[in-house]
């Protein structure tokens, strides 16, 4: 048998063609085998749990890292913090209750408060369930007009009624006086407040005292008023926040439309007192006062967006409210 030779020439062509064509072939082995790499690297790490723990524990530490820098810096800064206010405190609170004083000044100084006043009036409506309810009416008497001497607050009338649900927006966001005084109308201004020191007492604000539902002044200095210190008006906040979300909801309503109890509107609240709501953000909700004696207050909560936590800044005695509490919100990097 004769062997027919291929000369050097028709090889190298066949060896260029063989070649050209094998590529095709090449490429779809290696993409198989890139596949059943990752293949088989999901299955290991899918059936190591090993590897998943190491990898969820490595992403939990740079996580915690990340936030405990952010305290860090935030504590920090907040050191270096100028305040006027007779009395501030910065507290952050984690989703366990637990709580971390960031900043205080003059904390535990009982100081006159102003319409701060207003929160506790809102938790003792809403923890008395047997005695009032959002629609209940009350009517609105002579006596509830005489505490507010700008009567553009709420624009109550005597003889009218309104729901529960509505003056608490009116002395919430319109920091009404007449609708705070309204609203004790079913008790009797006295209880009610009797009521407001018991509740004091049982959430533990241990340097506060009320004398009326509002936050009013008398006229003369010598007379008792109302008066607290900022940290217990943040243990306030936070227990308000825990049991009765529902009252920093309304705070954070930027305006709201009254109505009549036949629905037709009774007036409209164009713009909430807290002029920070709309131009800083995570707000969850808050409460202004301002008084002669008190000068600027402010209370304000905040969501943190870097983590499952938030913020009670309380302000009290300050010629400057939101713009010290905008220096707070600065710092604090929301």
């Amino acid at each position: 048998m004769s062997i027919t030779r291929i000369s050097n020439g028709v090889r190298k062509n066949i060896l260029l063609i063989s070649f050209i064509l094998s590529l095709p072939f090449w490429w779809g082995i290696n993409a198989l085998a890139k596949n059943l790499e990752d293949f088989w690297f999901l299955q290991e790490i899918t059936g190591n749990s090993q590897i998943l723990t190491a990898d969820i524990n490595q992403k939990i530490l740079e996580n915690k890292i990340e936030r405990l820098k952010s305290e860090r810096l935030q504590t920090e800064n907040l050191k270096d913090l100028e305040i006027e206010a007779k009395a501030s405190i910065v507290v952050e609170i984690d989703n366990k209750g637990n709580e971390r004083i960031l900043f205080e000044k003059n904390s535990e100084e009982p100081l006159p408060i102003a319409s701060l006043t207003k929160l506790m009036t809102a938790l003792v409506v809403f923890d008395l369930d047997e005695t009032y309810s959002l629609s209940q009416l009350i009517l609105i008497t002579k006596e509830a007009l005489l505490q507010e001497s700008n009567s553009k607050y709420g624009d109550l009338r005597v003889g009218e009624k309104l729901s529960v649900e509505n003056l608490l927006h009116i002395m919430l966001l319109e920091s009404s006086n007449d609708a705070a005084f309204a609203l004790t109308t079913p008790i009797g201004e006295g209880g009610f407040v009797g009521l407001m020191n018991f509740y004091a007492k049982n959430v533990g604000l241990g340097n506060t005292q009320f004398v009326n539902s509002s936050g009013l002044e008398p006229d003369d200095s010598k007379e008792p008023k109302n008066f607290s210190t900022t940290i217990d008006l943040a243990k306030l906040a936070k227990y308000i926040l825990e049991n009765y979300p529902q009252i920093f909801e309304i705070t954070s309503k930027q305006h709201y439309e009254v109505l009549k109890p036949d629905g037709f509107v009774h007036h409209f609240i164009p713009q909430n007192t807290n002029k920070l709501l709309g131009e800083i953000p995570k707000i969850i909700g808050g409460k202004t006062g301002w008084s002669p004696e008190a000068k600027g207050c402010l209370l304000l909560i905040l969501k943190n967006p870097k983590g499952n936590s938030y913020f009670i800044n309380v302000i009290l005695g300050s010629n400057d409210r939101f713009g010290e509490m905008r220096k707070i919100v600065d710092i604090l990097n929301i």
